[in-house]
């Protein structure tokens, strides 16, 4: 079991390298909100439970989608 704060999807996520144009303008608040916030953030990010459960990933789609 990972247990870092930091996901451990995001060297492939499209939010957390900042190349997602929907969370732009947010980025900073969505990071610490998804991505540095541990087990709970990762557990209501779109994207982190479609990376667990093996399935495509779009590039555009928003942790909260």
């Amino acid at each position: 079991m990972y247990l870092g704060k930091l996901c451990k999807h995001s060297g492939k996520c499209s939010v957390y390298q900042n190349k997602n144009s929907k969370v732009s303008n947010n980025i900073f608040i969505v990071k610490n909100v998804f991505c540095n916030r541990g087990p709970k953030g990762w557990n209501n990010c779109k994207r982190f439970r479609m990376y667990e459960d093996y399935l495509p990933v779009p590039d555009d789609l928003t942790p909260n989608e």
